[in-house]
């Protein structure tokens, strides 16, 4: 049997959910992970890029760990901080993040913000609950307070495959954790020129003002804090 206290704190729990919407954050700390961009083209990511800006429908066959692009900076943001999920029907499509860029600066084992690593990313792709592109948990956070497997609210799966061989090596120099950043500090920018925007599907948005909003958080991702407190309280 569960406590009362217990009960309380997931039914809060549940409210807490059930109220949460997306948070697109300007500033903060972050985790990182590495994923292919390239297999996703063909279908459209979850910002409806089918194209990048030289024209390219296919990138070369990289490999977690590596670059060998193009030298583009994109990168998916984990769900909380998308804008919208692509899982809902009714959520209307690309979210509110398509088309933001980032500055990313990695943060050592020690603390110290690495600025030499810094580098600007697009936000092209969502990093979804449940179903991270890296696999894992690192997307699974639903509201503000909560971090995920690696310490934190926010995460960017960096496209390690569009990224020129010396960008990886700048970005990844010094690397905390396998082929990832434990943390790192991020600050919403202007793109510039080193990240044109790339071509979109009909039903795709990367102008960095997406207006979808639809849809809860966690709602039909098979990560759904609301089934869990059932399973445990009966709610």
């Amino acid at each position: 049997m569960f406590s009362r206290s217990t009960v309380a704190a997931l039914v809060a729990l549940l409210a807490s959910t059930a109220a949460g919407g997306y948070v697109l954050p300007s500033s903060g700390t972050a985790s990182t992970t590495q994923f292919l961009i390239g297999p996703e083209l063909s279908g459209g990511t979850a910002c409806g890029v089918q194209k990048l800006s030289n024209g390219a429908t296919s990138l070369p066959k990289g490999a977690i760990g590596s670059g060998g692009g193009p030298g583009y900076l994109y990168a998916a943001i984990n769900q909380l901080a998308f804008g919208a999920n692509p899982s809902v029907s009714s959520s209307g499509g690309p979210g509110g993040a398509c088309g933001i860029c980032y500055s990313i600066t990695p943060v050592s084992s020690s603390g110290t913000a690495l600025t030499a690593n810094t580098l600007t990313f697009m936000i092209a792709d969502e990093c979804p609950a449940s179903v991270a592109l890296s696999g894992g948990k690192h997307c699974n956070t639903c509201t503000t307070s909560e971090k995920n497997d690696l310490g934190q609210t926010w995460h960017f799966d960096i496209a390690v495959d569009a990224m020129s061989d010396a960008q990886y090596k700048t970005f990844f120099n010094g690397v905390t954790d396998g082929t990832n950043w434990k943390e790192v500090q991020f600050t919403k920018t202007s793109c510039g020129s080193a990240n044109p925007k790339p071509s979109v599907a009909s039903y795709g948005c990367i102008s960095g003002s997406c207006p979808n909003q639809a849809g809860s958080v966690c709602e039909n991702t098979g990560f759904s804090k609301r089934t869990f407190a059932r399973q445990f309280t009966g709610l």
